[in-house]
């Protein structure tokens, strides 16, 4: 017999042992088109599988292609202003002063750029580590205010810092914590055009996280170019429309990092308007159910 539901309505299986007779009509159509959805699925996720490949293909493709570019430019001064240095017997103190900061320039810039790629390789390998200790929040935000500082004030930038009094102390590496933020304000900084503004602000959301904030006046970005810059190798702007220098790992790098903390990244983005990062890390009461004293005292 036919196995009925308590509802009267027939089921047909497609899968494990048939429920109709071996030969009958009944039994060749199950089979058949139980076979069907099998190769449908399959189909399905072979597609999906080979077009997330391309995309990830043509992302580092044109990744390595804008590194060339990336790396180049370093070297070729580096090269360039030691060779003349070296050949031109060059003994004014102001000449030689100057020559010089422009190489210590371009190989902060090279090797800012190869620690990115090391960052993205380790965390794609699962390799990267963080540890973990009580982290001040102040502290952490103005140490990136220093280093932004500087390159707000060569676009005539106005940057505003506003880090809540009393805030909880996060759980997280002091260093990693230091790189998100930079790469975060550097990228409003990069993307803001000549006399904009940048805000950075910290608060405690009151259900265990701490939320920092960088709001700028930026290009902004669409839903599309969105993903694009999540997406490690993913650049919105590659080729022959690149408007800004860099890698364009900052952003996935940050969000890959917030997670290893456990917290998480939320980017809000218009069009033409701007651009809003918040990055959402756990107190250490949270994380541990310690406070930072007793873990202190331990």
């Amino acid at each position: 017999m036919i196995p009925i539901t308590p509802n009267w309505r027939l089921v047909l299986r497609t899968f494990g042992k048939s429920w109709f007779k071996s030969g009958s009509l009944m039994a060749e159509f199950s089979e058949s088109f139980g076979s069907n959805i099998t190769r449908q699925k399959s189909s399905l996720a072979l597609n999906a599988a080979k077009v997330e490949a391309e995309l990830a293909s043509k992302a580092k493709s044109e990744f390595i292609a804008n590194m060339s570019h990336e790396l180049r430019t370093p070297l070729n001064a580096i090269i360039g202003f030691s060779d003349m240095l070296g050949t031109l017997h060059i003994s004014d103190p102001e000449r030689v002063n100057q020559y010089s900061g422009y190489i210590h320039e371009a190989a902060e810039h090279l090797l800012a750029l190869i620690n990115d790629i090391l960052d993205v390789s380790k965390i794609q390998a699962g390799k990267l580590d963080v540890e973990l200790e009580s982290v001040d929040v102040g502290d952490a935000v103005c140490s990136c205010q220093l280093i932004i500082d500087s390159k707000a004030k060569e676009k005539d930038i106005t940057l505003i810092f506003d880090v809540a009094a009393n805030l909880p102390k996060i759980h997280a590496d002091p260093l990693r914590v230091k790189q998100i933020l930079i790469n975060i304000l550097s990228n409003a900084v990069k993307f803001t055009t000549d006399k904009g503004k940048v805000d950075c602000k910290a608060v405690d959301t009151g259900d265990g996280y701490v939320c920092i904030s960088v709001q700028d006046t930026g290009q902004g970005m669409s839903e599309t170019e969105l993903d694009t810059a999540l997406r490690p190798f993913g650049q919105v702007n590659s080729g022959f429309n690149k408007q800004h220098e860099g890698t364009g790992l900052g952003l996935p790098i940050s969000n890959e990092l917030t997670k290893m903390h456990n917290g998480s990244l939320q980017v809000q983005s218009s069009k033409g308007v701007g651009t809003v990062v918040s990055i959402f890390l756990p107190t250490v009461k949270h994380a541990t159910g310690t406070s930072p004293v007793a873990m202190t005292t331990n």
